[in-house]
């Protein structure tokens, strides 16, 4: 290039523009444009200050000055003339395939995902048909196998809460059927007292008559009661609250628990208390739920044995403790005997529907207090503690 006389193009690259100067700086000829002229003047005088880049090439009469940038170009000139700017082209070409790449990466990850979210959507849907008898399936993420062993778990205390659900529907009908049908036994012994009292004509016979015919339809009324309540299953308790004195609603329990021990040949036996206290309560149903318990001692023991009945009112509640003399309660008693229809005879017997222990526990509950049962220690019997925050109780 410093040699060559007269200058050949040629030795300059074609992707870079060339001026020839004399040793006065003066421009001879070239390809520079007219900016680049004055630009490589300015090189000449000083290097630094010039703004584009440049190298000289000293000649015999002057200079070359050689304009070049710094990017990347094809070799070939048909490659260079098709595609001048490479790097632009490098780079939109990456972010093509980069954006290229993602979208597949993306659609192959979704498909994945998909396929190992099949068996966790499949098994949520049977648990919303509560469909639960299919076979848990996991799949190759962690993090879905810990969802489908929770979903595992949800599947067995469902299937175990619908199971006891219809086990307890299906309870409640028979006890439905069989309080029916035992209705007709009384209603039998009534409609054939009434015709012998037709045709009896000694008084003494048609009292007995009567007699029998009054206390079938006691009897009646009793299952009547029954039913009603079994139809209740496990509905909430409604109260009526009105207000009276503790001591005489005392008084109305001890009276009616008498009744039931005498008819049974049982003792009653209480201390006498004074609770002058003023109570809101539905008197009905604690009553009501006290009885039940009463009920339950008598099933349990002896003719002629006692039932101690205790009393204890303090700041904070009312207590009604119920003593028997009688069999105790089994271990599975303690466990289940306040649960509805539950009951330790094998067979159904007469009012024996195993609703006593749960009424009372219901009464318990919906008004915030407790039902406890135990069994005495050192001696045979049971106890059964009724208990009810006063605060529930005070005017």
């Amino acid at each position: 290039m410093s040699k060559s006389e007269p200058f050949d193009e040629k030795l300059i690259p074609f992707t870079c523009t060339y001026g020839l100067f004399d040793h006065d700086k003066k421009y001879l000829s070239g390809n520079l444009d007219e900016e680049s002229k004055k630009d490589a003047v300015i090189y000449l005088k000083n290097p630094k200050s010039a703004e584009k880049q440049y190298f000289c090439v000293e000649r015999k009469n002057g200079y070359c000055i050689v304009n070049y940038d710094v990017k990347a170009h094809f070799a070939s000139h048909f490659w260079h003339k098709l595609f001048p700017n490479l790097e632009a082209i490098i780079l939109i070409s990456f972010i093509i395939f980069f954006i290229t790449i993602l979208i597949l990466s993306s659609l192959s990850f979704g498909k994945k995902l998909k396929k190992e979210l099949r068996p966790l959507l499949e098994q949520v849907e049977q648990i919303q048909k509560r469909e639960l008898s299919f076979e848990i399936k996991y799949s190759k993420v962690k993090e879905f196998n810990d969802v489908i062993f929770s979903l595992d778990h949800m599947k067995t205390a469902l299937s175990q809460s619908l199971k006891k659900q219809w086990e307890a529907e299906q309870e409640r009908k028979f006890h439905i059927a069989a309080l029916a049908h035992d209705i007709k036994t009384p209603l039998t012994i009534i409609k054939g007292n009434a015709e012998l009292i037709k045709e009896e004509n000694v008084l003494s016979e048609i009292y007995h008559h009567a007699d029998s015919i009054n206390k079938s339809s006691d009897k009646i009324e009793r299952y009547i009661n029954l039913l009603i309540e079994v139809t209740k299953n496990n509905t909430v308790l409604v109260t009526k609250p009105e207000t009276m004195n503790l001591q005489e609603f005392i008084n109305k329990i001890i009276a009616e628990s008498e009744n039931l021990c005498k008819a049974e040949n049982i003792i009653l036996l209480y201390e006498k208390v004074e609770f002058n206290v003023v109570i809101k309560f539905d008197k009905d149903l604690l009553l009501r739920a006290v009885l039940n318990i009463v009920k339950n001692a008598i099933e349990h023991s002896f003719s002629g044995s006692k039932i101690n009945l205790y009393f204890s009112c303090s700041d904070d509640e009312f207590c009604v403790k119920i003593e028997d003399f009688g069999t105790g309660f089994t271990e599975e008693a303690l466990k289940n005997a306040k649960e509805q229809f539950y009951t330790e005879k094998k067979q159904r017997a007469e009012e024996h529907y195993g609703l006593g222990l749960y009424i009372a526990d219901s009464v318990a509950k919906s008004n915030g207090g407790t039902l406890e049962l135990y069994n005495k220690s050192g001696q045979p019997g049971a106890v059964v503690r009724l208990t009810i925050p006063i605060d529930r109780l005070k005017k």
